[in-house]
């Protein structure tokens, strides 16, 4: 997922766990990419100051062993949407 976020284009930051963040940099972007999604069926995180860095806010994404290459897939296409949409990519 990680790689596949990096090749659409999105900053995925330094982290080496299952939990990938998006950083966007912005509160009301944040917030913006955040609903789209929800509304497109994928649940992410939030993540605004001062529980980050200013400039540094960021969609939190997780993944677990049980998600389907299909579901990782539908992820990656609203993402990819959404990012398209919003400017992120």
């Amino acid at each position: 997922m990680r790689h596949s976020f990096q090749q659409l284009g999105f900053n995925t930051g330094n982290s080496t766990t299952p939990i990938i963040p998006i950083i966007i940099g912005d509160d009301m972007l944040t917030f913006k990419a955040w609903k789209s999604l929800f509304e497109n069926g994928v649940f992410v995180n939030p993540v605004i100051a001062p529980a980050v860095p200013a400039g540094q806010q960021l969609l939190r994404t997780s993944y677990m062993a049980t998600h389907t290459d299909e579901q990782l897939d539908q992820v990656l296409d609203v993402f990819e949407m959404v990012g398209k949409q919003l400017g992120l990519i």
